[in-house]
């Protein structure tokens, strides 16, 4: 078994990095026009949003199926993570320029965190990486 430590250090990253993307790509259409005040302009950049796209799926198949593999073998935050991780791929390849692409990327965001904190969840409820989480705390 993984020890807990290893386990919510990937899905802590996770959550910053699905959560740093969600905020990215939901608020970046609504300043559009104080980047270049804010010197911000390299935040506009594809590059920027491919490398938090990148960031998010590997920090996320990470996380998702090292907790599968050698902890608590349930499928249901990979299924979120994997429908959350769709939205946001799908909006920036097809719904490009729409204005409901921020909606959908921001959602899909929401859904790669969300993933990351039910594979916590599901963690804190064995009782090995309970008690490993026990013993960290004191």
């Amino acid at each position: 078994m993984l020890p807990a430590v290893g386990l919510n250090r990937w899905d802590r990253a996770g959550v910053l990095v699905s959560g740093a993307c969600a905020v990215h790509c939901a608020l970046l259409p609504l300043v559009v026009a104080a980047v270049p005040v804010l010197g911000l302009g390299h935040m506009l950049d594809q590059r920027v949003e491919w490398a938090f796209i990148a960031a998010t799926a590997l920090v996320g198949a990470t996380a998702h199926l090292r907790a599968y593999w050698r902890d608590h073998r349930h499928v249901a935050p990979t299924l979120i993570f994997t429908s959350g991780f769709s939205l946001v791929l799908c909006a920036r390849l097809v719904l490009e320029g729409h204005h409901l692409e921020p909606y959908a990327v921001g959602i899909g965001g929401v859904l790669t965190a969300a993933s990351h904190w039910a594979n916590r969840r599901l963690c804190r409820c064995c009782t090995l990486c309970g008690a490993t989480e026990q013993t960290r705390q004191r």
